[in-house]
């Protein structure tokens, strides 16, 4: 059962957080709820630059009727989350914190990191919502959306990877210690790959009668 809110561990992770003088920090969120206004409050205070990337329109309005002017900060990006992911790493040397909660999809979140991926320096930090350590027994859907981001994070000697499994529907976290070579992404079996969007097509089928 959960026993920590994931806007606690968020703010535990970017209080830690140590930027480097006239350095403005930047944060993102793929998926967007509650975390934005974390995330929001925290810019507030330190004056970051916050990316909200989401699917719906809808869901932007919702929060911004619900949180009013705290939202003012946040820089809201629709469509797929790899379009707008390659969009802030244009427009920004360094991604200081970067949360995961998009679509229910392994190797899409594999592929939104490796996006950011360039962005990070040493200091910044990553969660990753529904995912764990291997072997961890928790009851995970079978699409997690850490089932490769995770491993490939502990490949690299340079992240310091943690699990959070009381949070939320358990969550990892991650910060980068150093510069240097990157995990090798080819490992990816085809076996793995996540049919999500094949399966909501499928749903959304007229049943014959």
């Amino acid at each position: 059962f959960p026993t920590q809110d994931p806007g606690e561990l968020i703010l535990e992770l970017l209080g830690e957080l140590r930027p480097e003088p006239r350095q403005r920090l930047v944060f993102v969120e793929t998926g967007c709820g509650p975390a934005t206004l974390v995330l929001a409050e925290v810019a507030r205070r330190t004056g970051a630059r916050v990316y909200a990337c989401g699917r719906d329109p809808k869901t932007f309005d919702e929060l911004r009727e619900l949180a009013g002017d705290e939202l003012a900060g946040v820089t809201f990006l629709a469509g797929d989350s790899l379009h707008a992911l390659a969009q802030i790493a244009a427009r920004h040397e360094r991604v200081d914190f970067a949360l995961f909660d998009s679509v229910p999809s392994a190797t899409h979140t594999l592929r939104e990191f490796l996006l950011l991926e360039p962005r990070f320096g040493p200091g910044s930090r990553v969660l990753i919502d529904d995912a764990a350590l291997p072997g961890a027994r928790l009851l995970l859907g079978p699409r997690r959306k850490g089932r490769l981001v995770v491993p490939y994070l502990l490949a690299s000697p340079f992240w310091s990877v943690s699990a959070h499994p009381r949070t939320g529907g358990s969550m990892v976290s991650a910060v980068l210690d150093a510069i240097g070579a990157r995990s090798d992404a080819s490992y990816e079996d085809p076996g793995w790959v996540d049919l999500w969007r094949a399966g909501r097509e499928r749903k959304l089928r007229p049943v014959p009668v």
